[in-house]
């Protein structure tokens, strides 16, 4: 319980986060979803108003609006619990409830697994892709495809998925000093919470899991740019394989990978709605979906569920 509770108190900072990203600045192309103009002569309307500002965008020009940027977002990030709305309980009371189920069952869940070199040696190498190193290069490439192409679309999604994962990364960095969890090898392998080695307090603790909040920081912003379902789903796809290889690879616990997953998602939101100037203003439909759900407590039954209206048409 002692567990539960705290992270309790974690998620509340990663969820809300999500509701402040939510209530987008001006350059969000969701602020100009339809309700008296087509979203493509919005989205352009943005674009037009962004080329004529003088304000400088981040990029290789501008390194020193790119750290202002990044301060931006951490205080943004950090802050949000105080802009708390009582509509945020929506998505708090899910993930926390899933979260704690989730580090209730992680012990068992790695020892059902059991013990396989190969299978480790395999899914360890596999999720080296979500290496915060290597998805930040993966991101900057993109960035700078985007520039030799003049594709100014393809350059900010690089560019703010690069951002995305350093607004993450500093979140989980956080996440992992002040929990410091053993990692399903060390210790008894149930995972304890709060342990203080020989070396003190760890940067490399296993709660959250740093591959899946790269991972998935990088998959959010190329979905919200590209939402075409080939292409948000093999984002996703990807990132979903990260999280699952690093449990298979017994370097995290379910849990770990749940809100890693979780923080990353958050971050890429929030600088999708804060940044982007070439992201579709029309929601796709899983983004639809997805303000559908409500979810469902029935004390008498002790169960919990989610209610989903099918946006058929819309």
């Amino acid at each position: 319980m002692r567990s539960f509770s705290s992270f309790a108190l974690a998620l509340t900072l990663m969820v809300s986060s999500l509701s402040y990203a939510q209530s987008v600045s001006p350059t969000s192309s969701d602020a100009a979803t339809p309700t008296t103009a087509n979203a493509a002569v919005d989205t352009a309307a943005t674009i037009k108003s962004a080329a004529t500002s003088t304000t400088p965008i981040c990029g290789i020009e501008h390194l020193v609006r790119c750290i202002e940027d990044l301060g931006e977002d951490e205080k943004g990030m950090l802050t949000s619990p105080l802009r708390l709305k009582p509509q945020d309980a929506y998505w708090l009371a899910p993930v926390g409830i899933a979260t704690g189920m989730a580090i209730q069952y992680d012990a068992a869940a790695q020892q059902q697994l059991g013990v396989d070199q190969s299978r480790m040696d395999t899914a360890s190498n596999i999720s080296l892709i979500g290496e915060f190193w290597i998805a930040g290069g993966e991101s900057t490439a993109i960035y700078f495809v985007g520039l030799a192409k003049k594709d100014p679309k393809l350059a900010e999604t690089g560019r703010l998925a690069a951002e995305a994962i350093l607004d993450s990364g500093t979140v989980t960095a956080v996440v992992k000093v002040s929990t410091n969890r053993e990692r399903p090898y060390q210790g008894n392998g149930n995972g304890d919470f709060w342990q203080t080695p020989s070396t003190g307090w760890s940067w490399d603790s296993s709660f959250p899991s740093g591959h899946a909040t790269a991972s998935m920081a990088l998959a959010r912003v190329v979905a919200g740019e590209y939402p075409k379902w080939y292409i948000a789903g093999s984002a996703y796809g990807l990132a979903e394989t990260v999280s699952i290889c690093r449990v298979l690879a017994r370097d995290h616990f379910p849990s770990d990978v749940i809100v890693g997953q979780t923080i990353g998602f958050l971050a890429g939101s929030y600088v999708l709605n804060h940044r982007a100037l070439y992201r579709p203003g029309k929601k796709g439909a899983v983004a639809r979906m997805l303000h559908t759900v409500t979810p469902v407590v029935d004390p008498v039954s002790q169960s919990y569920g989610a209610s989903i209206r099918i946006p058929i048409g819309q």
